[in-house]
């Protein structure tokens, strides 16, 4: 007979195997791939120096950076004013809203860029109603730009942010606004004070759903932002499939490894001050 800890190990064995094998496995021969390189033998730190001697690696870092804050920034911009909209409509209405937020998550993320190309290209949409009114007398170019992937990510997220925020907005107290409103505060005041202090926790996960996606985010980063503006991801992918220096894509990805964990350790961290701020 099997003791009750010794069943329990052999249920979980299953699971433990398919995550060792799944994810385990290819971690650790990324990170060993990152520390070695073909003409050197034994651990060597060439392809990290590689990467920051790279002009082009550089400025995918940062440029992967500034992509994933502006996109967070955005989704926080518009998710609050989607978020409480959502829960002032009407209870038969909620429901088609919802729909609406959801659906596109529904759709392929490459369906989704493609149809971003036809709105952002020179004889897109955008730039031919544009030239139409008379503002512009030239194409603008904004696909395969920066702003392209800002955009692109920025509506691919949107629906992580404003659902972390009604999770928590649609637990508050609503006396508390008409209370402020009633002591004299006016809607900047009390969405200030009242509605982002009771909206904290909602907001942390989305900076983090957020924030985390757009970092790791590679089919709109492709299509939309294409050669010119590479990101991490798309770096990773012209290294091992371009010029197929494998090591140079092992220590990009774990570059990126690094960067999320960062910023999951420093969400962690505001976080707790944050919430112990308001307590």
């Amino acid at each position: 007979m099997l003791s009750a800890r010794q069943k329990d190990w052999a249920l979980s064995l299953p699971a433990f195997t398919i995550v060792t094998i799944l994810a385990v496995i290819p971690a650790m021969m990324l990170f060993v791939s990152a520390f070695s390189s073909p003409d050197i033998e034994g651990f060597t730190l060439a392809n990290f120096e590689k990467l920051w001697n790279s002009k082009l690696a550089m400025q995918a870092f940062w440029r992967t950076i500034r992509v994933s804050i502006s996109v967070t920034l955005i989704t926080i911009i518009l998710g609050y004013p989607l978020a409480i909209g959502f829960l002032r409509a009407n209870a038969r209405l909620q429901p088609v809203l919802l729909t609406l937020l959801v659906f596109p998550l529904m759709v392929s993320v490459v369906v989704r860029a493609y149809g971003w190309i036809v709105v952002l290209s020179p004889s897109g949409i955008l730039n031919q109603f544009l030239m139409g009114i008379g503002i512009i007398s030239e194409p603008l170019e904004i696909l395969h730009t920066e702003w392209a992937v800002i955009l692109g990510e920025s509506q691919l997220l949107l629906p992580y942010m404003v659902l972390s925020l009604v999770a928590s907005l649609q637990k508050a107290d609503t006396n508390l606004e008409e209370a402020s409103m009633s002591l004299g505060a006016n809607p900047v005041t009390t969405f200030f004070r009242i509605v982002i202090p009771v909206s904290v926790p909602g907001l942390l996960t989305g900076t983090l759903l957020v924030f985390a996606l757009a970092l790791t985010a590679f089919a709109t980063p492709l299509l939309l932002g294409g050669g010119r503006t590479p990101l991490l991801t798309t770096l990773i992918y012209t290294f091992a499939f371009t010029t197929f220096d494998w090591s140079a894509a092992a220590a990009v990805g774990l570059v990126l490894i690094v960067l999320a964990l960062s910023f999951v350790a420093l969400q962690r961290w505001v976080g707790k001050k944050v919430l112990k701020s308001y307590e």
